[in-house]
């Protein structure tokens, strides 16, 4: 398995429009495609304008196979619909390892 992870910086007054969107239009494309797995969202209790959002995949391969085109378009979806473009986040990707036996 491998996590995608995503950091956004987003004003607390917009996350509650943000995360709402983020499900309706993001996670409802993700989830369409082979590989996806499911998706949790944290918010930094040391920050809390900090949001990541954890993606967990299958496998590097079927994340990496969602169409940049696609991605695009969810983007400038995303954006239209919540009526600005924040930064784009950071990316991280993460390897999970097999538990030791």
């Amino acid at each position: 398995m491998v996590i995608e992870w995503l950091s956004y910086r987003v004003p607390v007054a917009l996350q509650a429009r943000f995360l709402a969107l983020d499900d309706k239009i993001w996670t409802a494309a993700l989830s369409r495609h082979p590989g996806y797995i499911g998706k949790e969202t944290w918010r930094d209790a040391a920050d809390p304008e900090a949001l990541h959002l954890i993606i967990r995949w299958d496998s590097r391969a079927a994340w990496k196979a969602v169409p940049a085109a696609l991605l695009a378009q969810v983007q400038a979806d995303f954006d239209a619909a919540l009526g600005q473009s924040l930064p784009a986040p950071t990316c991280t990707e993460m390897a999970v390892l097999p538990a030791s036996a």
